[in-house]
Parts: structure tokens; sequence; C-alpha cells
């Protein structure tokens, strides 16, 4: 019998980043149709403000010769009602795809390390889909402030407001105090919580760049093999409907910041040792009986 992951327990930074994708394959299928079925529209309502937006720009930039500076419309059209859609939709998605990740995990937690069905993910994701997409709104205004102020305020609230949401969804939180028991938890533990949050990004990046990068070469290369600048419009429309399609890659940082935050309830509160400790002899759930350390 396949060894299922499991969340309650204390796990170092390689066990995380492991786990992630050993979580991501034992539940592959439901994962992605979770993603598509919560997500699915503002994925696709992001992507047609985007390719408005993008379509507009590169006709800007391939007329570029036919436009004199001051003229009205000149450089305006660029930020035009769909440019704002497109964020608002990205934003949305970003909730919606934390929401749905979160409440798969929460009732995957709940059952006994069973795959929830979409009715019980539903329940989790009309419950806070608003209470996250709000919150992620101030805390992703909050951290904007600190990156402006020399960088390092905002590296330094990166995991903490990332633990926000678990402690949403999971623990049913207001914002007040899933923020404050956010410090509490990374307390004596920020820098694996960054370290471990840093390097999954950089892999999610790399893997969604290494998609997108080829279009977006060919759509740029028209700009510097000629007299008079010229963007691909194909590849430019392209490269925005693949990196949409990426966006399905944001289901693993949520994983890991889940796991993490699991890791860090379980050094302070050693809750899943206690459960497993109480269920002990039952033979009915398999569960993971990786070494850890308390």
């Amino acid at each position: 019998m396949l060894l299922k992951i499991e969340f309650k327990k204390i796990r170092d930074f390689g066990q995380i980043i492991n786990d992630t994708f050993t979580f991501i394959r034992q539940n592959f299928k439901p994962l992605v149709k979770t993603y598509f079925i919560f997500c699915g529209l503002f994925c696709l309502a992001g992507m047609l403000a985007m390719l408005l937006q993008q379509y507009k720009t590169v006709n800007i930039i391939n007329n570029l010769g036919t436009f004199k500076p001051g003229r009205s419309g000149f450089g305006a059209g660029l930020y035009g009602l769909e440019y704002f859609l497109a964020i608002l939709f990205s934003l949305a998605g970003y909730a919606s795809t934390t929401v749905a990740t979160l409440s798969y995990i929460a009732v995957y937690v709940q059952k006994g390390n069973q795959t929830p069905t979409t009715d019980e993910v539903w329940g989790y994701f009309k419950f806070y889909f608003f209470r996250v997409f709000g919150s992620s709104l101030l805390l992703g205004l909050l951290l904007l402030i600190g990156f402006v102020f020399c960088l390092l305020p905002g590296f330094w609230l990166m995991p903490i407001i990332s633990l926000v949401f678990p402690i949403i969804v999971i623990e049913n939180g207001t914002l007040g105090y899933a923020f404050g028991r956010s410090f509490k938890l990374i307390k004596d533990n920020f820098w694996i919580t960054f370290g471990t949050l840093f390097i999954i990004w950089i892999i999610v990046y790399a893997c969604m760049s290494f998609v997108v990068l080829p279009t977006t070469l060919f759509s740029m290369l028209g700009l510097f093999s000629g007299n008079k600048p010229q963007m691909s419009l194909t590849f430019t429309m392209l490269g925005t409907v693949l990196q949409y399609l990426c966006q399905v890659c944001t289901v693993i940082p949520v994983i890991t910041i889940a796991l993490s935050y699991f890791s860090l309830v379980e050094q302070k509160e050693s809750a899943g040792l206690m459960e497993r400790i109480s269920t002990f002899g039952n033979a009915e759930k398999p569960t993971d009986t990786r070494p850890e350390e308390y």
C-alpha cells in the first residue's frame, strides 16, 4: 500500500521540499482537477484581459514610428481597463489557488490522509475565499511597502505573511489572529522557513520560465533584427497563454507553506504526536512512519 504523506510531523528543510513533490505525485490528478475547477475561471478571465493588453502593446510598439510624442493616446492606451482587469483577476487567481489548495489539504488531513471530494473542498473554498482575498490585498500592500523600504523589511515579512493563509483556512482564524500566531510560530524558525520558501519559488519560477522563455525570445527577436522594431503578435499571444497555463505551478509553494505550517505547529505544540500516541495500535489507517525529531 502506498504510504500517504502525514502532515502533522516535524520536518527539516530537505524533508519539506521532498514531501512537497511526493504529495503532488500522490495527489496529482485530484490536485489539478481542484485547481481548474476552482481557479480556472479566474485564470481564463485574467488570460483574456492580458491578451487584450498584449494586443494593444504589440500594436503600439509595431506602429511606434507613426506616433509622435505628445500626441494624445500615445502610451496612455497601455493602461486601459483590460490592464487593471488583468491585475484584479491575477490577484483573485492567486487567492483562489491558495484557498483551493489549502482547503484540499485541510480536508485531506481531517479525513485521515484520504483524497477529498470536490464538494468537500467547495465547502471550505466558499467559506474562506473572500476572507483570504481581502487579507491578501492588505498583506500584499504591506509586503510592497516593506520592499520599498530598502528591500530587507519585505524579505523579513515574506515568510510571516505566507504562514497567515494556512492559519486562516486550517484554524479558521481571522486576519488579526493569523498574523499574530504567524509571528509566534515562526519565532526561532525564521531562516529555515525563509530558505524553504525561497528555494521552492526558485524551482517554480525556473519551471515556468522554461516553458514561456522560447516564445518570449521569438516575440522580442523582431525588436533587434531590423531597422524598424517589430514584435511578433503570434508569439506574444502564445507566450501569454502559456504563462497563464503555468499558473497551475503556484500550487507547489502553497503545499510547501502548508507543510512548513504543520511542522512549526508540531514543534511548538506536538499535537500530531499526541494524536498518533492516542491511536497507537490502530492498523486501519497507515501513516507516514519516517523518522522525525522532537
